[in-house]
């Protein structure tokens, strides 16, 4: 016992997805995946024109 790699569940491989990135208005509801590099804050909702917030 206790002679195992640590690599287990949860150690989080190459293989891992990570949560999906989004921009959501909290107006209309309307969500588009987050650009990287822009803060979802700078971007408008195409929709009603509202700041976005991070999903």
């Amino acid at each position: 016992m206790g002679m195992g790699a640590g690599r287990g569940r949860g150690a989080g491989g190459p293989g891992r997805a990570g949560p999906v990135k989004e921009c959501m208005c909290l107006n209309c509801g309307y969500r588009m995946p987050h650009q990287p590099g822009i803060p979802c804050r700078q971007t408008r909702c195409p929709r009603c024109g509202m700041p976005m917030v991070r999903a």
